[in-house]
């Protein structure tokens, strides 16, 4: 139940000290009685006007907006309020308010009302303009600057801006909102790749002296960012990632062999993976050239039934291989018939003898990688159902 006494003028509106209920029984002034009971009659019409505050909810009109749409730490981002007095009569005594993102700072002495300097007063991320009056059909514009601060993270912030009656603390227009963008800056936080894809002669996966670049060789990050290469073999992608601030980020780049000239083959690593870090620059280069190709013929007569063994009179032509290797740059193809053996076995037997070829091949002291590529065909066109 509210309070009889007349509250102090400190109440707020609204509170319970304010509120009370009246209820009025009109009458004309004759009593009208039956067995039952005995009331005053009511036909007698009464006009009692009593005056209320007008509804203001829509009273202003307001609209709020930035130039910019992507912004970086440390950018300054102006902002712009419009406020129009929409309701038919003069307003007075209002404020408008405007509620800054978190993470985002006032500029001081940036504000212009109308073009002059006016400061708001600042409470937490509130900016407000008290005391302002709107005639009709009257605007008010705000301009004023926020700067992004460093320890912003990437993402959406929205600036929103309304307006108050000052006296009542309710609001008199709807919420204005602006939205931006946090991005990552191209100096500080993006890694940018670079490379050369070259002539890699002597297959040593480095480019030497007189090594050339390939032209017009397609690389291809996984996000789909594609680049081709200079007359000199040269590559560039800018901000071709944001790795994670904290632990940074693995980043893989892969050359699109189809792009290569005809006849060449890559010598070094593809795809390729490096660690980027934020604001550091990652080189990635590959290699390729023309070589010759050295093919082995191999089918299930080489190695011991059922087994990954190779019989003897095979293991002594490996060291044969090696010196027919050895005497030009090469790529070496092992090729597998396959039969009627399973298909798991011939996996088996191409990787086992891929491991002692490259074995001998590291004994020997050669100067180069050499390069081992692998292709089954079967002679009955795929391998046997029941496997």
């Amino acid at each position: 139940m509210a309070s009889a006494e007349v509250p102090p003028p400190s109440v707020l509106p609204g509170t319970a000290g304010t509120i009370y209920h009246l209820h009025l029984l009109l009458g004309d002034g004759n009593v009208i009685s039956n067995q039952d009971e005995t009331m005053l009659s009511q036909s007698q019409i009464f006009n009692n006007q009593i005056p209320i505050d007008p509804e203001l909810g829509g009273a202003v009109a307001i609209t709020k907006s930035s130039s910019l749409i992507n912004v970086t730490r440390g950018e300054l981002v102006p902002y712009t309020i419009t406020v129009t007095n929409v309701f038919g009569a003069p307003l007075s005594n209002i404020s408008i308010v405007d509620n800054v993102p978190a993470g985002f700072k006032y500029v001081k002495d940036s504000a212009r009302l109308n073009g002059k300097s006016v400061e708001p007063s600042i409470n937490g991320q509130n900016l407000t303009w008290d005391n302002l009056d709107l005639q009709v059909n009257q605007t008010h514009t705000i301009k004023l600057l926020l700067v992004v601060s460093s320890g912003v993270s990437e993402g959406e912030y929205v600036n929103r801006a309304l307006v108050l009656n000052t006296a009542t603390g309710l609001r008199i227009s709807g919420e204005a909102k602006a939205t931006v963008q946090v991005i990552p800056d191209p100096d500080f936080d993006c890694t940018d790749v670079i490379g050369k894809v070259f002539d890699d002669g002597n297959l040593n996966g480095r480019q030497d002296k007189g090594e050339k670049g390939l032209h017009g060789v397609r690389v291809v990050t996984v996000r789909g960012l594609i680049a081709l290469t200079d007359e000199y073999g040269r590559f560039h992608i800018t901000c071709a990632a944001v790795p994670d601030e904290d632990r940074g980020s693995n980043f893989m780049l892969k050359l699109d062999e189809r792009s290569l000239p005809t006849g060449y083959r890559l010598t070094t690593e593809n795809p390729r993976v490096q660690r980027a870090t934020r604001g550091k620059m990652i080189r990635f280069n590959f290699g390729a050239t023309i070589n010759r190709v050295v093919r082995i013929d191999i089918a299930d007569g080489v190695f011991e039934p059922n087994t990954t063994e190779m019989r003897l009179q095979w293991i002594s032509r490996i060291d044969l291989l090696i010196e027919e290797l050895k005497k030009a740059p090469s790529i070496l193809r092992l090729s597998y018939l396959g039969d009627i053996e399973k298909e798991s076995l011939v996996q088996k037997r191409l990787k086992k003898l891929k491991k002692i070829i490259t074995k001998e091949w590291k004994q020997s002291g050669s100067k180069y990688r050499l390069t081992i590529e692998t292709e089954v065909f079967w002679r009955r066109g795929a391998p046997l159902a029941s496997q």
